[in-house]
């Protein structure tokens, strides 16, 4: 609870600068990207996209005179079924801390401000691990087993200082290997967070999540994230099937996305055919063509190495396609409203970061075809700006909580647009 603190007392003075500093990052690119389009989702929040899976008919050839087929065709049909996820987000502050800093006008204002702004970054955080994740919000995934209080993941985690996680089973997305363990310390170089909670039983795949979000019994409390979405397999079963529809249904192939593994032979290197072959798979299952490309930034650092080895003959002079000695920084965006922009591109398709991206995986899709649906209000907001109630609710102690209220869901309307290249090496 925000009190009467360093903190608020800080908000009284003119300092050099008139914002307390926030050090760690605040990028949320895959979020920024997906969610430029976003849509109202009417009917209590149930959504029903109709999806055709044959056509209509029969042409064939016939002789001169005669007979006409008695074969009919009929067309073919489904529906994929959404419901929104619901979310809501609390911070809380004292009476003192409120009234301490009301005494003067801009301590005030400054009190709300930081609260307002310390609480979107933790949601946006979360919101880029929604979209990022295979359906369980994970924010850092394991790939070995690692019992302790420090343990490591295989990509940068999500999570930030102070957050209140889960470290979750995978075998039955159930047992908790750690129970409501507070982030204590991240170390960003060696991919390890500690936690309050010791580990226990750990293995790979075992991942971080918010605090009772992932159960048997009550599912997965979270979107259905990118990767789960470009896969041709089904989710994992706390998540359920996408849109209701069983992707390991024969005649269902029309709703698996692009998958270009290595069959779990281990990682391989990042090559100019296999990147061609995603991207044929998606003309000719999808019939579109790739918008972005997304990775994190070990990856990217191996396809600028490809770079760097090429060089192209033209008028007789031989010069580098791309690379050289490091890359124009001032091309890659950063920065809470960054959709993770380079100066690369694979065949003229902009090559975007995500600096949280799982490991060893690059993803292709078109943009056209995803969307974040959501209720009345397109963003997180305080209930007392959505249902005109009190913005400061009473608590059972000496303060208030503001509480913020949103329901979304990420939706793709055609899976077969997409392309994931997995088992990729970093090293």
């Amino acid at each position: 609870m925000a009190a009467t603190t360093d903190v608020t007392e800080m908000l009284k003075y003119t300092y050099a600068k008139e914002q307390l500093s926030y050090m760690a990052t605040q990028e949320v690119p895959l979020w920024n990207i997906i969610s430029r389009k976003k849509t109202p989702m009417g009917g209590r929040g149930q959504y029903i996209l109709p999806i055709q899976t044959s056509n209509t008919g029969v042409f064939v050839g016939h002789a001169e005179g005669g007979a006409l087929t008695t074969t009919r065709a009929q067309p073919s049909t489904t529906e994929a079924t959404f419901a929104l996820q619901e979310f809501h987000g609390i911070y809380n502050v004292t009476w003192k801390a409120l009234q301490d800093a009301r005494n003067s006008q801009f301590a005030m204002e400054r009190m709300g401000e930081f609260l307002d702004n310390s609480m979107r970054r933790r949601v946006f955080r979360q919101l880029n691990a929604e979209v990022n994740g295979f359906g369980k919000g994970e924010m850092g995934i394991m790939s070995a087993a690692d019992n302790g209080t420090t343990v490591t993941f295989r990509a940068l985690p999500m999570v930030d200082q102070g957050m209140v996680v889960d470290v979750m089973d995978l075998s039955d997305d159930n047992a908790k290997i750690s129970n409501s363990a507070t982030v204590n310390a991240i170390n960003v170089r060696t991919r390890e967070v500690t936690l309050s909670v010791a580990t226990s039983g750990s293995a790979a795949g075992d991942y971080l999540t918010v605090e009772d979000s992932v159960s048997s019994a009550g599912g997965s409390l979270h979107l259905v994230g990118i990767l789960a979405w470009i896969d041709d397999s089904n989710p994992d079963s706390v998540v359920g099937n996408i849109g209701g529809i069983n992707r390991s249904t024969a005649g269902n192939e029309f709703w698996q996305a692009n998958v270009l593994s290595n069959s779990g032979n281990g990682n391989r290197p990042l090559t100019e055919d296999l990147l061609l072959q995603g991207f044929d798979l998606v003309r000719e299952r999808g019939g579109k063509k790739l918008t972005h490309i997304m990775s994190n930034l070990a990856i990217m650092r191996r396809y600028h190495e490809m770079l760097r080895g090429e060089t192209i003959a033209s008028l007789g002079s031989v010069g580098p396609v791309g690379g050289g000695l490091g890359r124009p920084e001032d091309q890659m965006q950063d920065g809470p409203d960054g959709q993770g922009g380079t100066p690369y591109n694979f065949s003229g398709v902009n090559w975007h970061s995500d600096i949280f991206f799982d490991a060893n995986r690059i993803v292709g899709f078109n943009n056209e075809n995803w969307v974040i649906a959501h209720g009345e209000n397109e963003m997180p907001e305080p209930i007392g700006d959505i249902f005109d109630v009190p913005m400061l609710k009473r608590t059972t102690t000496a303060g208030f909580d503001v509480d913020h209220y949103w329901q979304g869901e990420l939706i793709c309307d055609n899976p077969t647009t997409a392309v994931k290249w997995e088992e990729i090496s970093e090293a």
